[in-house]
């Protein structure tokens, strides 16, 4: 007895017959592929050999075993091809990115779609929504169109794809944001003149900052008092008081002395902006006095 699927595809029938073939070799289904190219579209017929059973119970379980495993066959494709294709596909057409923004936010969606969180792996359970989709539908009919399905019969698993593009994109802008801002900082700073040639930065163990000079005074309040000022009324944090003061002073060299765990946003944005010009202190008796107090 002889039944079949037909698969109909108009961009991935390499990847669906290669992956045909592996399984008919790797778990030796009586599977036979044969292609048909119907203008720009392709057509998988899949002709599978039941053995004559008279019970219908066990020829209708083999028969589910064989869609499950054609239902894999077509998940792996769509992950491993689609996936990738419809990502680039959905950040031209509906973001409006270029080529070179593309390609720095694609990266992004894909590791996106494809870490794993601390109780499941978002590609097993991306395969496992998509075979159960693509085996209800192949229950119903035994022919099945790829595009098509995609297109107007998996809702939920393009809007979960399309959630993972969003992240990516809004990901991106902070990012570009963040050193367009970065830029302006370094601008803003080449135009100060220096008003001190090496200013050390103090964090204490307690979060607290402070600034001294070459001999080790404390002018903290030197350049804090106008950024304090400056800043009344608006939503400046403790964080913003300290990158304001150094680009007040506009030192020709920073040394850091951290003894605070936390801030690391801000300190990397003086790394940022004052690159070349940092140094980390690896220990001294500044070091000392700030993990007490």
């Amino acid at each position: 007895m002889q039944y079949s699927v037909q698969l109909g595809t108009q961009h991935y029938h390499e990847s669906i017959f290669q992956h045909l073939q592996k399984l008919r070799e790797q778990e030796d289904l009586p599977l036979n592929v044969q292609e048909t190219q119907l203008g720009k579209h392709w057509l998988i017929s899949c002709h599978f050999e039941l053995p004559d059973i008279e019970e219908p119970k066990k020829e209708n379980t083999l028969a589910k075993i064989h869609r499950y495993y054609l239902a894999n066959a077509l998940a792996d494709t769509i992950l491993g091809y689609w996936e990738r294709d419809y990502v680039q596909t959905v950040l031209r057409k509906r973001y409006h990115l270029n080529r070179q923004e593309r390609e720095r936010v694609w990266p992004k969606a894909l590791k996106c779609l494809n870490e794993r969180g601390e109780e499941y792996n978002y590609t097993v359970r991306r395969k496992t929504s998509l075979v159960a989709q693509i085996l209800a539908n192949l229950e119903l009919n035994p022919i099945f169109d790829v595009e098509g399905f995609l297109r107007f019969r998996a809702g939920d698993y393009r809007a979960e794809v399309d959630r993972a593009i969003a992240y990516a994109v809004d990901e991106y802008i902070l990012e570009k944001e963040y050193f367009e801002f970065i830029d302006l900082l370094k601008h803003f700073l080449d135009t100060q003149k220096p008003r001190i040639g090496v200013l050390h930065v103090g964090i204490s163990a307690k979060g607290k900052f402070h600034l001294y000079n070459e001999a080790g005074e404390k002018i903290t309040r030197n350049y804090l008092d106008g950024v304090e000022s400056a800043g009344e009324g608006t939503d400046f944090s403790y964080e913003d008081l300290l990158i304001s003061a150094l680009i007040s002073a506009a030192p020709q060299e920073v040394i850091l002395h951290i003894k605070y765990p936390g801030y690391q946003d801000t300190l990397q944005t003086i790394r940022n902006v004052f690159e070349g010009k940092i140094k980390e202190c690896p220990g001294c008796s500044l070091c000392e006095k700030l993990t007490v107090h």
